[in-house]
């Protein structure tokens, strides 16, 4: 098994090698200066992590191999990291008007991206986020993390933005690959955009590894917050999907249900949830969170049983994980889940839902429950909150699985499947007497 091991690597760099000599590959860095989005994470980390396995494969001495397209103008608060494989542009500001952010992101996608991936030479543009260009110049692989704006009621937002989402489909189905971060995504998207199968091809993402923290940097952090010894701890937005009412109700009855099953004594505080996040103003999409924490009384005073931080940094993310009792996430519909994935890999026990790709990615190591079902959450919580040692099976099963998720794996198949598209391209020209698939 190691011969094989070795002898598939050696394959696979070789592999690499030939195929750097030859092909470029351009990213529309739409979402680059945007770090807390989603795919703005998945952008930054999947360019560094090719970068390094492409420099580490090729000399460099045959030119750059990954390009960064920024938009015309763009000035990033974090630059691209580049290095002798790959390097960053900003575009020129052909046709974009500057006056209208939405529609200058339209013709971002539509034109201006692949007009500047051809100009850099580029073989494959790849949009790692949901949108392509309708009319195609070169192969093009789309991300789709998630169908959120066909699947949930309430999210295709207003008549401009379904105009915008019929020229997402449209360009989508148009796309020469389609890469998604889950299996549940990719029925999703099979199911929507009437896709064939062999287009459409699951990659999770990874996870970033965590810091080791001291007992004395945990406290710390602790302190900072305001928070006691233990709490449990949610992060991850606060749209309807995220269902963070539910989650407040069934905190409610968590409380409850402890003080009437053994009232506190007097050197027990009240268990606390901490939830990390900056709150939007109620509307839309988004519900009254504050509003329903204080209709439940748990609002109020440095001793409230619920604890809303603001924003919290990626470095104190991981110590709050790595310090909570527990971390609940009873998200209806995820199209990977990170964030509970995240609070594995910090050995943090997970009460979690069966919502989109979420019983996909915490499997056996965390609890699941129905996503609208608070009897259920209720009884998750306060289980895994009294129960030390499920807590512990938990942290171990969830370090160990989180293990399997990397972004190096991540990179590598989704290198694959840029072969794969380049592949299927030139065989369509081919067949075409060496005429351009439009």
């Amino acid at each position: 098994p190691e011969l094989v091991r070795v002898s598939r690597g050696l394959e696979h760099a070789h592999q690499l090698m030939e195929y750097n000599s030859t092909m470029r590959i351009a990213f529309n860095g739409y979402f680059w200066d945007r770090p807390r989005t989603g795919s703005g994470q998945y952008l930054r980390h999947l360019w560094i992590t090719l970068s390094d396995i492409y420099c580490a494969t090729s000399s460099g001495s045959d030119g750059e191999h990954l390009v960064m397209l920024l938009p015309p103008g763009a000035s990033p608060a974090e630059p691209v990291p580049t290095g002798a494989c790959s390097y960053a542009v900003a575009a020129r500001p052909t046709l974009m008007t500057g006056r209208s952010a939405k529609l200058d992101k339209l013709i971002w996608e539509q034109t201006v991206s692949q007009m500047e991936a051809r100009r850099q030479r580029a073989h494959l543009l790849h949009v790692p986020y949901l949108s392509a260009p309708i009319l195609r110049s070169l192969p093009v692989v789309v991300t789709a993390h998630d169908m959120i704006p066909w699947v949930l009621p309430g999210y295709a937002g207003n008549p401009a933005f379904r105009l915008y989402l019929m020229v997402v489909a449209a360009g989508v189905k148009r796309a020469n690959l389609i890469v998604t971060d889950s299996d549940a995504s990719r029925r999703d998207v099979l199911r929507i955009l009437k896709m064939p199968a062999h287009k459409v091809h699951t990659v999770y993402l990874g996870v970033t590894p965590p810091p080791a923290f001291t007992p004395a940097q945990l406290e710390e952090v602790r302190a900072r917050y305001g928070l006691p010894p233990h709490f449990a701890f949610y992060m991850g937005g606060f749209d309807r999907r995220k269902n963070v009412p539910l989650l407040l109700r069934a905190w409610r009855r968590v409380l409850d249900s402890m003080a009437a099953d053994a009232p506190p004594r007097s050197d027990e505080s009240t268990p606390v949830l901490a939830i990390g996040g900056s709150v939007p103003v109620p509307g839309g999409i988004f519900p009254d969170v504050i509003g329903e924490a204080t209709a439940l009384g748990l609002m109020g005073g440095p001793g409230a049983p619920v604890r809303f931080l603001g924003a919290v940094g990626e470095g104190d993310k991981f110590a709050l994980m790595s310090a909570a009792r527990l971390f609940v996430y009873p998200s209806a519909y995820e199209g990977f889940g990170l964030d509970p994935l995240t609070a594995m890999a910090c050995g943090c026990a997970v009460v979690s839902s069966l919502g989109g790709s979420l019983a996909e990615v915490v499997g056996d190591a965390g609890v699941l429950v129905p996503p609208q079902d608070e009897d259920a959450l209720c009884g998750a919580i306060r289980r895994v909150w009294a129960d030390g040692d499920l807590r512990a099976e938990l942290a171990c099963r969830g370090q160990q699985r989180a293990r399997l998720f990397t972004w190096e794996r991540t990179a590598r198949q989704t290198h694959d499947l840029y072969l794969l598209a380049l592949r299927q391209a030139r065989r369509r020209r081919g067949s075409r007497g060496g005429r351009t698939q439009p």
